[in-house]
């Protein structure tokens, strides 16, 4: 018996520094992913806090916040106005594509 137990030994105590070592990683990885969940959200809600500030502060001194609408307004101007140029209209030509 003295002899079996001698043979398992070693064996067992390099498991047990693997397992060890493994978990220690482990433990580690789990607690970098919680930082850096905890350190996103922090930035988003500073994120969000400055984003409403800077909008109040600019409605206050009456400058635009940049939100411009994606279509075409049909009443008033273009939000593109073509630009004029100083020379008279050419006639057009025919341009012939092979």
């Amino acid at each position: 018996m003295k002899h079996r137990f001698l043979f398992i030994l070693p064996r067992l105590a390099i498991l047990a520094v693997l397992i060890g070592t493994a978990s220690l990683v482990l433990f580690l990885l789990f607690k970098l992913l919680l930082l850096v969940i905890a350190i996103g959200v922090i930035a988003a809600i500073a994120g969000k806090i400055i984003s409403k500030a800077r909008a109040k502060w600019m409605e206050n001194a009456g400058l635009s916040t940049g939100r411009e609408p994606y279509h075409r307004q049909l009443h008033g101007p273009a939000t593109l106005q073509p630009v004029a140029s100083n020379r008279r209209h050419a006639q057009p030509a025919i341009i012939p594509i092979n």
